[in-house]
């Protein structure tokens, strides 16, 4: 008796899973996010949303009358890259959110991959139906010829290589020089490299990379960006994850002093997001703990650089644009572009550099070394900012990776998505 009452509840709980339904509803104030095909996020609690824990599910976009628009689109649910070994019950669904001018939008979460959904085709619908669904190449990560390079790809197509361990330096470079922890290749949407590693000018300069001229302890000051008495050397991969919208990668590193003593423990989060029509986009976060008393980072003295930035391959046609607002602006936008003809490519491409409105000294001086390639927001300029033992300094950017060249109206859009995300709202019923 006692069995069956259980087999009944087990059923009765199956069937209120299957029949709830998820309403996400996105607040995309002048359809800047909608614009770009930009990354929007929400946390569900699975279980209430009668889906499974993590995976590939759909969503649906709702007319005003609440049936479907068009086809079913790719939603990603995940746990969360930088939470990797918490407990959290909510789940982050990811998702791009497609072309479209309503700032107020919502979709049906479907709680698996499903077939056709109905389509409304009646006149004043905000978004025409789509001729059929477009199948997507999967976002995947993994070892790239060895364990410790991980390239990101979608389908057959390769989009960056973070490189966690040590890159052995090209003949004719220095061995002093060999250093990890950063990004390159990174590609552009036709497969050009769009950085440089090991150049002769200044061979300690790396793809897209984050480190600081004066890396102190107590006294000392050495300098883990020029590679000079400290190094990031790689410690554990701590998550890994793939699918239908972005692919992601947390890995920890300890920087050591003399390549002996543990200094800085620093998580990386990578998050690299489909293609659109658009572009790409490469979310980085850092995130920084000092191991000992007395450390602190800092640009190069009567310079400034240091920080996040990016060596970029050759290409003609060099355009830089460097763009803040004033002072008192608000909000108070900041951000790089750097677009050219790269080797390989047959046309203009390019990539932009944003800063989270969250980084401490936010926004930071923008410097650009036309002759090396070179742009960053420098942070921290010719200050030095501590990293105590057991605080983490968390530094966010996010690379956006377009064709042809960004135009301000596009690259203000852009920002937006990225400091002022939409808000998204979920109702399960």
């Amino acid at each position: 008796m006692l069995k069956r009452l259980l087999v009944w509840i087990s059923i009765v709980a199956t069937g209120q899973a299957a029949r709830a339904e998820t309403v996400l509803t996105v607040n995309d104030p002048g359809g800047r996010a909608a614009a770009v095909e930009a990354p929007v996020c929400v946390r569900i609690d699975p279980q209430r949303a009668g889906v499974q824990a993590a995976g590939h599910v759909r969503l649906v976009e709702l007319s005003a009358s609440g049936q479907p628009i068009g086809e079913p689109i790719d939603a990603q649910l995940d746990t969360p890259a930088a939470e990797t070994g918490r407990h959290a019950r909510a789940l982050a669904l990811w998702w791009l959110l497609p072309p479209g001018t309503a700032e107020t939008r919502r979709f049906r979460l479907l709680p698996a991959k499903t077939g056709k959904e109905p389509v409304e085709r009646r006149p004043g619908t905000e978004r025409q139906a789509s001729p059929g669904p477009q199948v997507q190449a999967m976002m995947r990560v993994g070892p790239a010829g060895r364990a410790d390079w991980f390239l990101f790809g979608q389908g057959d197509s390769p989009v960056l290589r973070y490189n966690h361990g040590t890159v052995p330096p090209p003949p004719g470079i220095d061995p002093k020089y060999a250093r990890g922890d950063y990004i390159h290749p990174l590609y552009g949407l036709a497969g050009e490299v769009l950085t440089d590693d090991y150049p002769k000018d200044h061979p300690h300069h790396r793809g897209v990379s984050w480190s600081w001229p004066v890396t102190r302890w107590k006294n000392e000051v050495r300098d883990i960006w020029a590679v000079v008495g400290v190094w990031s050397r790689p410690v554990a991969v701590r998550s890994k994850r793939e699918g239908p919208v972005l692919a992601s990668l947390c890995v920890e590193n300890v920087w050591k002093w003399g390549d002996q003593v543990p200094l800085v423990r620093e998580m990386v989060v990578i998050q690299a997001f489909r293609q659109t029509a658009t572009g790409r986009f490469v979310d980085i976060e850092v995130h920084l703990e000092g191991l000992e008393e007395g450390v602190a980072i800092g640009g190069r003295p009567h310079a400034g650089y240091g920080g996040f930035g990016l060596r970029a391959a050759p290409a003609e046609q060099q355009k830089i644009t460097l763009h803040w607002d004033p002072a008192g602006t608000q909000p108070r936008r900041s951000w790089i572009d750097y677009s050219g003809r790269f080797a390989g490519a047959g046309r203009t491409s390019g990539l932009a550099i944003f800063e989270h409105p969250s980084n401490p000294g936010y926004p930071s001086q923008l410097l650009q070394y036309p002759q090396l390639n070179y742009v960053m927001p420098a942070f921290p300029g010719q200050r030095e900012v501590p990293l105590p033992r057991g605080q983490t300094l968390v530094l966010r950017h996010r690379l956006w990776i377009h064709p042809g060249i960004a135009d301000a109206k596009t690259l203000g859009a852009v920002w937006a998505s990225y400091a002022q995300p939409p808000q998204v709202t979920a109702e399960t019923r």
